[in-house]
């Protein structure tokens, strides 16, 4: 069948003896019907066509399963298209008509309009952006093979995205697909040439079921038109089916230690940044204060080191007389291979088929998952998460959160992401009103658990320990990218790192303005030894109001920029082009940004009394400002507000 067309009819000046330009059609999409088809999308006006879904099964060996069309496998698909607002949706559930294992479920159409892909990464470090439509994606198991599934954080595959994506043109309109949640089998979303394939499962998990039985899995979520407002509508719908377990607490906003010390921490520098941030940061407003990993013996043993110098009840207590509130970093699911309780407590562990351990490898040490269906190896956690509560630390981050969804051979027979679902109700119930940020974790399945979420990989690394212009870029296209996830969460963009020569001035301006644009965590990352003029930029009232609302900005020009391929963080992958959307805008804010060599130049419409955020002689200062072209120098940001 055609395909849904995104026709643009080019708007073109005319004198007053000229026609007017024909003003593009609004698009319109229904429900369909077609002979072996789960999904027929009809559309008019300016997206004209038709586009099918057929629908496949995949049952019996995980390593080498058996398709079916959905007429002639032995597990039903049942559940019906619905439409909302814009948007169409379905529930998904098998039905067994015999004993059978499920494997996975596909639906795929032919050819989409559109030359790029809107690109999600599995996880918060995972490359997310838009990039060039490929001829064609890799296969496996007889369908699209994704990447970037678990602890590979620069696997991601061109052309597949997680839980949710797109097929799109560069002015932002195409179709949008993902699934409403993330509780039994992994979605992806695959795009070429060919079309467009929206696969659960096939990621080494199956559920076996009887004949007779049932088995609810999460549901889908396509839109046809602007990617950004999809999106939007995308992110509302899973929240109203995965709302916040308890109330979201408020976003922070002070100091973290991991992009400073890194695991070279210890009490005397805490106390020397904690005394600084109560005299300058606390009368701000910003009175977290992040012990972010370096402390600890090893990953699973949850206490302050001989080395640390100071016990964390102890430090804590400091913390709080000064006014501050304190925070803490761990890696719950984890544990170092070297503990004694990977020989003592076997069990407590997740393995492979083979009965191996099933390890991780992160820049050297190895670690082993806890199995959440041990009640021993769950209380482990639950136990270090409560002695921080009952030390009074206010926030704990969870990071490297993708160990509690890996496949693998458990105590009870679930698959990864039931796993992660009881680690996550497991933690949050522990962690009861602490602020929970979530790290290293997958996106959709972390709905409705934390309070904030890195959304894209870290800003600096130890082995390259000041900011640089390809991590400001990285941070800021996961901002961008992410933005719509603010439905879910506060966005946590990482620190800000303004010290050093790895960035000049003008690059500092755009990593504090792009940071802002977040509505996020808002936390410097070294304010104490950057100069006073760059803090001065962080620390201004004006960009303050920016930070920390919870809302952050959407990108207008969402498709006009596009990767060739997945870039992932710049350590590992090295300093490529990154491409961003230029044009942000939130309420109130409207920010340009020049991500390229060459500078950048556009058209803004301002209201009236807008002004312009500059940052001139130590200080920043208000101008007024109008509508009309600007220009933005190399690497540069010029931040409006009204």
């Amino acid at each position: 069948m055609r395909a849904l067309l995104l026709l643009a009819i080019a708007a073109v000046s005319c004198s007053s003896e000229e026609a007017a330009a024909p003003r593009e059609e609004p698009c319109t999409v229904s429900l369909g019907a077609g002979a072996g088809a789960d999904l027929v999308l009809v559309g008019s006006g300016s997206c004209a066509g038709t586009t099918a879904f057929t629908l496949r099964v995949a049952t019996g060996d995980p390593a080498a399963p058996t398709w079916h069309d959905a007429a002639s496998s032995p597990l039903k698909v049942r559940g019906a298209w619905s439409k909302k607002g814009d948007a169409f949706v379905r529930t998904v559930e098998i039905e067994a008509t015999e004993g059978a294992t499920l494997v996975g479920v596909e639906w795929r159409s032919s050819a989409v309009a559109g030359d790029r892909v809107l690109h999600h990464g599995y996880q918060s470090w995972t490359y997310t952006g838009v990039e060039t439509m490929p001829d064609a994606v890799g296969e496996a198991l007889g369908t699209a093979r994704p990447g970037g599934d678990g602890e590979d954080a620069v696997a991601e595959k061109a052309g597949v995205s997680w839980w949710v994506g797109a097929a799109m043109d560069e002015k932002g309109r195409g179709l949008l697909a993902g699934a409403d949640g993330g509780t039994v089998l992994p979605t992806f979303v695959a795009v070429d040439r060919s079309g467009m394939r929206v696969v659960q499962g096939m990621r080494g998990d199956a559920v076996a079921m009887t004949k007779g039985s049932k088995r609810a899995l999460d549901g889908l979520f396509f839109s046809v038109g602007d990617v950004s407002s999809s999106l939007d509508a995308y992110a509302r719908h899973v929240v109203s089916l995965h709302p916040p377990a308890i109330p979201r607490r408020p976003t922070l906003g002070g100091w973290g230690s991991w992009n400073l010390y890194y695991a070279k921490i210890d009490a005397a520098k805490m106390r020397e940044e904690a005394a600084w941030a109560a005299t300058t940061l606390l009368p701000l407003g910003m009175k977290d204060l992040l012990l972010d990993d370096g402390y600890e013996p090893h990953w699973g043993d949850w206490r302050a080191s001989t080395a640390f110098g100071a016990e964390l009840a102890t430090l804590n207590d400091e913390q709080k007389k000064l006014g501050l509130s304190p925070a803490v970093w761990l890696a719950p699911v984890y544990v170092d291979v070297k503990d004694p309780l990977i020989k003592d407590k076997p069990a407590w562990f997740v393995k492979k088929p083979s009965g191996e351990l099933r390890t991780f490898v992160n820049f050297g040490p190895t670690y082993a998952a806890l199995d959440v269906t041990h009640p021993d190896a769950r209380a482990h956690v639950v136990d270090s998460i409560e002695r921080y509560r009952a030390w009074g630390y206010a926030t704990i981050k969870i990071d490297f959160l993708f160990g509690a969804a890996i496949s693998g051979v458990r105590q009870e027979g679930i698959t990864g992401l039931e796993s992660y679902q009881r680690w996550m109700k497991a933690i949050r119930e522990a962690a009861g009103d602490m602020h929970v940020i979530g790290c290293g974790a997958p996106i959709l399945p972390s709905v409705g658990w934390v309070d904030s979420m890195r959304t894209g990989p870290d800003v600096a690394f130890d082995m390259s320990p000041e900011a640089t212009w390809p991590f400001v870029a990285s941070q800021a296209r996961h901002t961008a990218f992410r933005a719509f996830t603010d439905a879910w969460w506060a966005l946590d963009p990482d620190v800000v790192i303004l010290r050093g020569k790895g960035i000049d001035d003008a690059e500092a301006w755009t990593f504090v303005v792009s940071s802002a644009m977040a509505g996020g965590n808002w936390l410097s990352g070294d304010g104490r030894q950057s100069s006073p003029a760059r803090l001065a930029m962080m620390l201004a009232p004006e960009v303050m109001a920016l930070a920390r609302d919870g809302k952050a900005a959407r990108p207008i020009d969402l498709g006009a920029q596009l990767d060739e391929r997945p870039v992932g963080t710049p350590v590992l992958v090295g300093s490529g082009v990154v491409a961003v959307p230029h044009v942000w805008k939130k309420d109130g804010a409207l920010a340009v940004f020049a991500w390229d060599d060459e500078g950048y130049s556009t058209t803004v419409s301002l209201p009236a009394g807008a002004n312009e955020i500059v940052p001139e002689g130590g200080k920043v200062a208000r101008k007024p400002a109008a509508s009309g072209q600007i220009s933005v120098p190399r690497h540069g940001a010029r931040l409006f507000v009204f």
